[in-house]
């Protein structure tokens, strides 16, 4: 699901490097050890080559989509949560960690008092980007939503953000993206171009891609959103066809079942070998 070597290097907490080094030695023993190993994002491949796994082990597994679609009209859920129509609603959902770099949307909020940024969830930098944002009437900040509700409120918003510093490249792959693109809304994505959550955004259709950590860039991606609503529509209606395509529940596990199967069949065949010699 992710690398957690990489993602210690990548994510700047403090001491990284030394929790790197120790977690790409456990990974290394771990997948070196393995019968095949499954990835969820082909941008992870280069990195588990490199600690000595054979390619013709990896398989690509991708996630799925486990978020139902949205079932509530969208002003309904708007008037419910007290986002006027009149105002752009930009809603980033999911952990509120060092790697999101969630700092690029306070300061869009901060330079655009005419766009409404909503953090909804939880995670160890809630509190610091709280003190942040204090002066800002512009940006809210809301709970986890109830597995029911969260659907629709995905769906209420105008567009969907995903952020990461621009350090994040191959570790990991935001599992909210599978619920974003669910639920028919564009994706916004300020994140590096060359790494795997760049590649899935790219390769929906349903998104657009700004560099990271850059708050002018997003504001000028949003309002060519705003000011061209069909061209968002557009974009929002790709992502539950890709969804369909390729995220869906049925595939998923049938490509797990694959996977299990492959790697049970290689043991069956060394314990066969093992017994004959």
């Amino acid at each position: 699901q992710d690398l957690m070597g990489a993602a210690a290097a990548q994510s700047g907490i403090s001491g990284g490097d030394r929790a790197a080094a120790v977690a790409a030695r456990a990974e290394r023993y771990a997948l070196g050890r393995a019968a095949l190993v499954g990835v969820i994002h082909d941008s992870f491949r280069p990195r588990v080559e490199a600690m000595g796994v054979d390619p013709a082990r990896i398989r690509l597994v991708p996630n799925w989509s486990h978020v139902a679609r949205p079932s509530r009209p969208r002003a309904e859920t708007r008037a419910r949560l007290g986002w006027p129509e009149d105002r752009l609603v930009v809603l980033h959902s999911g952990n509120m960690g060092l790697k999101q770099g969630l700092e690029v949307l306070v300061e869009a909020a901060r330079l655009d008092p005419s766009a409404d940024v909503v953090l909804m969830g939880d995670g160890n930098q809630r509190a610091a980007l709280q003190e942040r944002a204090r002066d800002l009437p512009n940006l809210r900040f809301l709970p986890p939503a109830a597995e029911a509700e969260f659907p629709d409120v995905l769906a209420a918003a105008d567009v969907l953000a995903v952020t990461q510093r621009a350090s994040v490249l191959d570790m990991s792959v935001p599992s909210k993206l599978t619920s974003y693109f669910a639920a028919g809304r564009p994706v916004i994505a300020s994140v590096a171009a060359e790494g795997g959550t760049a590649d899935e955004v790219r390769r929906s259709g349903a998104g657009v891609l700004v560099p990271p950590e850059d708050p002018a860039a997003l504001l000028k991606t949003l309002g060519e959103l705003a000011a061209d609503p069909e061209a968002a529509e557009r974009l929002g209606a790709r992502g539950p066809l890709y969804v369909d395509e390729r995220l869906s529940r049925a595939a998923g596990l049938g490509r797990l079942d694959d996977l299990l199967a492959e790697a049970l069949r290689q043991g069956t065949t060394a314990h066969e070998g093992a017994v004959r010699a």
